[in-house]
Formats: C-alpha cells, sequence, structure tokens
C-alpha cells in the first residue's frame, strides 16, 4: 500500500461543539475517543503498512497554522474535520465506514 495519511481535526466550531452529531456539544476530547475507535477498526482492516492515522486537537491554536482545515471551518463545515493526504474529505463527524471506503479507493487507484 502507498503511503495513506489521515488526520482527523477536533476542534470547537465558533458556535459552541466540536462536532454536528446533534448532542449537547462534543469537545475535542469526545472527538478524541471516537478517533480510537474509528483508528482501531481501520487498523485491524488494513494494517499500519503504510497507513498512519492521526488526531489534532486545534483547540486554543491559530487554524491558521492548518490552511486546508482553516478554509473548510470558515466555510461552515463543522468539526471534526477528516484530512487524507493533505486534502479535506469529511466533516461534522468520524465514519469509520467512509475511512475504509476511502481507502479502499485510494488503494484501487495504485493498481
Amino acid at each position: 500500500m502507498a503511503n495513506i495519511t489521515i488526520e482527523i481535526y477536533g476542534g470547537i466550531n465558533t458556535g459552541g461543539g466540536g462536532c454536528a452529531c446533534g448532542c449537547s456539544g462534543c469537545t475535542p476530547f469526545d472527538a478524541k475517543a471516537e478517533y480510537e475507535a474509528v483508528k482501531k477498526e481501520v487498523l485491524a482492516r488494513f494494517g499500519d503498512a503504510g497507513l498512519r492515522l492521526e488526531f489534532i486537537d486545534t483547540d486554543n491554536v491559530d487554524l491558521a497554522a492548518f490552511p486546508e482545515v482553516e478554509k473548510v471551518v470558515k466555510s461552515g463545515y463543522p468539526f471534526p474535520i477528516t484530512v487524507v493526504n493533505g486534502n479535506p474529505k469529511l466533516a461534522g463527524g468520524i465514519s469509520a465506514e467512509s475511512i475504509i471506503g476511502i481507502v479502499t479507493e485510494l488503494q484501487s487507484q495504485e493498481q
């Protein structure tokens, strides 16, 4: 497998809360816990050869340090934001099913 980097950015949305799950407002800590569960599922499916997953907490950080994420947030999309190989792919939740689909698609493009 070619190197695939998946970064999940957690943070606090302008209106409060860190995700769009409909609860009273997730925090980056909640998103981190969800990330850990998704990471476990993704790695169980593909292993860790050529696949890197990372959680980045943007709370109390200037988003200008992450220009692609800043652009997504300024466009109105909620945290958490999933970035694959530098390209924003998902916002508002962390989905193992969606990430598995993206990795599968990238793998098929290699062949």
